[in-house]
């Protein structure tokens, strides 16, 4: 089993490959202002922008204007521009030529170069990464001494779902003759699943997360390939390993973390699959080479100097988005990683030099003061967007998990009255609060019986983005307090729905869990002194 030292030297290698990544740092917060823990209550009510009397409480039964905003929508084909001049001029599809040379070959999978290694090639300490040790696949985690797994469910060709298996099960077999989808939760631990599945008529779905189950055609067409892939606090602990076997009895070798497993165009499907969690740094001692049939393989490789390109199963060359086993996200075109700024899908992002989309771009570009807010109410994902000059707010600056509720009105607002700490009901109290509609707020997590930020109550923590508030939007004290001091009364925010596009940072999950005993949020700038 793996100790609790080791565990942390994991923790910290995964945490600096975030933000390598670019992803929105837990560390969010500001200092106190205008008073901090312990500070008088604001008055329990006040003027809507309508003249209108709103109390503290989200009202059970609200109605919000739904004005219909949607994102943007471009081409899809990226276009390289300068950071900050908001032009659109084409230069260049800004692609690399990494699908040559020594180390890559098109088709085979990458197993070959290791984690450990692309962890290695930039430049981090992967001594707690090498595969040394064989030990049994999982173990409780080192916080909340939970034994973690995953549960699936089989969508059939009948339409029905099939009996649940999990991941400490062997092979599963679907009951009737292959299946036409996939549903998956992280039964016990903290984070989120993805996953996907290819059929020879559609090619590969959406993205399903969480219970959800794929996006199904309706004409029974079968699996055969899946991709599966974790993040979040149980991914920084554990990796995800399946395998299949296909209709004619192949069992197939163990792929991980959203590799391609099964086969494309050959006429089989998958029939039965089995899931593992294994504890990072420990051997996985079973057969990994050929997770796919022959040498076609379909998804992220990389070349010798441990950077992405993509290989596609059919041999036709990508255009497209993609995941590599670290969770780093790309964007192709024609099998080559784009760098720099791009316009895509009617967005402006930013690639650093790996390849990897930016997500949180305030180190890049400072603080532009101007901002709005998108959540998407579906995947609890909120997004702070900035102004690309006369192109509006196209580009996707940082972004936030929530907590929402079903009461959580759908629609575009404008904050309107800020509280540094408020009462809301009972004996509960939170921080960093700004209304934007009616009873309705976005605040920091739970606090209970005092305005005090060593009141918290842990369970909405390790439950972020999980449960379900009375209809505010909750978020993290280092994330509320970044929206609290750095967008304006005035700043427009927009809810929406969308179950199957988180948004284009898509959404964020709680890295590390803390203790049920802990009394702190521990990104709460009163707790770490750090300010924006």
């Amino acid at each position: 089993m793996i100790s609790r030292s080791r565990l942390c030297a994991l923790l910290a290698a995964s945490m600096l490959m975030s933000s390598l990544m670019g992803m929105s740092s837990m560390a969010a917060i500001v200092e106190g202002i205008n008073g901090g823990p312990g500070v008088s209550m604001e008055t329990s009510t006040e003027a809507a922008p309508d003249g209108s009397i709103v109390t503290d409480q989200a009202p059970t039964d609200a109605a919000g204007s739904n004005t219909g905003a949607q994102a943007p929508q471009g081409t899809g084909q990226p276009q390289t521009v300068h950071p900050g001049t908001g032009s659109s001029q084409t230069v260049g599809p800004g692609q690399s030529d990494a699908t040559s040379g020594p180390g890559y070959t098109p088709g085979v999978p990458d197993n070959s170069f290791t984690d450990a290694m692309l962890l290695a090639s930039r430049g981090i300490d992967n001594s707690d990464l090498s595969l040394t040790q064989e030990a049994e696949s999982v173990g409780p985690d080192p916080v909340l001494g939970q034994v973690p797994e995953t549960h699936g469910q089989l969508m059939q060709t009948n339409g029905m779902l099939s009996d649940g298996f999990t991941s400490n099960m062997g092979f599963f077999n679907s009951p009737t003759d292959g299946f036409s989808g996939l549903k998956l939760r992280i039964n016990v631990g903290i984070g989120d699943i993805f996953y996907r599945v290819y059929t020879d008529e559609h090619g590969w779905t959406k993205w399903a997360m969480n219970d959800m189950v794929t996006p199904l055609y309706g004409d029974n067409a079968k699996v055969t390939a899946v991709q599966i892939r974790a993040q979040g606090y149980t991914r920084n602990l554990y990796d995800v390993y399946y395998r299949v076997q296909l209709n004619d009895g192949t069992v197939l070798d163990w792929a991980h973390d959203g590799q391609t497993a099964g086969t494309m165009g050959t006429g089989r499907y998958i029939q039965s699959i089995q899931m593992k969690l294994w504890t990072k740094g420990m051997r996985f001692y079973e057969p990994t080479a050929q997770h796919m049939v022959a040498n076609a393989y379909e998804g992220v490789t990389y070349d010798a100097s441990g950077l992405a390109v993509y290989s596609t199963a059919s041999g036709v060359p990508y255009t497209g988005w993609a995941y590599d086993t670290l969770g780093n996200k790309y964007y192709f075109v024609n099998n080559g990683r784009v760098n720099g700024w791009q316009y895509i899908d009617g967005y402006k992002y930013l690639f650093d030099q790996n390849g990897v989309v930016v997500r949180d771009l305030e180190p890049i570009m400072g603080k532009t003061g101007d901002y709005i807010i998108k959540l998407n109410k579906d995947m609890k994902t909120l997004t702070v967007y900035t102004r690309d000059g006369e192109n509006g707010y196209i580009i996707p600056y940082k972004v936030f998990l929530t907590t929402v509720g079903d009461d959580t009105p759908i629609g575009t607002y404008k904050t309107y009255v800020k509280y540094r700490w408020k009462f809301m009901h009972d004996n509960i109290y939170c921080q960093f609060c700004a209304r934007f509609y009616n009873g309705f707020l976005m605040h920091s997590l739970i606090y209970q019986d005092s305005p005090d930020s060593y009141h918290f109550e842990p369970g909405s923590y390790n439950e972020h983005g999980k449960r379900r508030s009375d209809g505010c939007v909750r978020l993290t004290a280092g994330d509320a307090a970044w929206l609290y001091n750095n967008c304006p009364t005035g700043t427009s925010i927009t809810i929406y729905n969308d179950e199957w596009i988180m948004g284009p940072l898509d959404r964020p999950a709680i890295e590390w869990a803390i203790p049920m005993t802990q009394n702190y949020d521990p990104t709460d700038p009163a707790i770490t002194g750090q300010s924006l």
